[in-house]
């Protein structure tokens, strides 16, 4: 999942790269094939560096991460944005692709914006260009959710906001006002004696309930591509085979009868999320999972 969030990423650069090009600089590029040499540099960059910094909010006296992007809105599109902002252009970080990080505060069931920070710099203070006023100021251009975080991280995707606390609040915002307010407990449930959901163990599980013994030579490498969909019903399927019917028949019968999964709560629901793997038959998985 990260990898295609990645690659996301990347194909939004290469855009915006391409946009300000004219056609005979794009045509001299794709004649020296420089867009492969860029593409290449960018996915080894991202494919390290995609989750952002989230915004902050004071809310009920402690500055908390927010994964929620208010000042978007009054920004507007990129295009317009870059236009009307070209301090937002400058690039910060793969950590931080909007150029700024907002400071906000509920007070008295109202958002305020507090501070607006160029690369997240608590030194480079942009409120006054973007608002041509002091702040603080209240955020009547916008309306939705709010996700607030509390405590430690505990389940991380290293792609943009993908990353689960163990407690959340959601505000629900309506220009500027909040109308509404819900808080979560994520993670596993205390009285969830289930299988790990943990791609790796259900992978290794996989390959441990193969009966190697049906399948005596493997001088021939066969693989499976399969996928896991955990959430509220989760299942395990098969992509596509390489393999002749037997072992398809031995994965379709294991993921039959694999034990029922832990669920991982987030905003009082499954997370919903999609794996795949690939299932290799060959001697050395038979010697590495094969009891014994």
């Amino acid at each position: 999942m990260g990898n295609v969030n990645a690659l996301s990423a990347i194909s939004w650069t290469l855009y915006l790269f391409l946009k300000s090009k004219s056609f005979e600089q794009i045509s001299q590029l794709m004649h020296r094939r420089l867009i492969i040499a860029l593409i290449l540099s960018l996915s080894i960059k991202l494919s390290f560096a995609t989750s952002q910094a989230s915004e902050l909010i004071i809310y009920n006296g402690d500055t908390l991460e927010m994964l929620s992007l208010p000042l978007d809105p009054y920004l507007g599109e990129l295009d317009k944005r870059n236009e009307k902002y070209p301090f937002l252009k400058e690039m910060c970080s793969t950590g931080l692709w909007r150029g700024y990080q907002g400071l906000w505060k509920i007070e008295n069931n109202e958002l305020f914006l507090i501070d607006v920070f160029q690369c997240a710099d608590k030194e480079k203070s942009i409120f006054r260009k973007l608002f041509n006023t002091d702040f603080p100021i209240k955020a009547n251009w916008y309306s939705g959710n709010l996700f607030i975080q509390h405590g430690e991280v505990i389940k991380y995707n290293h792609t943009g906001f993908s990353r689960f606390y163990e407690e959340e609040t959601v505000l629900e915002i309506d220009k500027g006002n909040q109308v509404d307010q819900s808080h979560f407990i994520n993670g596993y449930r205390p009285d969830d004696n289930n299988f790990s959901n943990h791609p790796d163990s259900i992978i290794t599980k996989v390959f441990n309930r193969i009966d190697w013994k049906k399948f005596p030579e493997l001088s021939k490498e066969y693989c499976l591509y399969a996928g896991i969909k955990l959430g509220q019903k989760d299942s395990l399927y098969i992509i596509k085979a390489k393999a002749p019917e037997a072992y398809v028949n031995e994965i379709r019968t294991i993921f039959n009868e694999f034990p029922k999964l832990k669920k991982f709560y987030s905003r009082g629901k499954p997370l919903n999320e999609v794996y795949s793997f690939r299932i290799i038959f060959s001697e050395e998985s038979r010697k590495r999972y094969s009891k014994k």
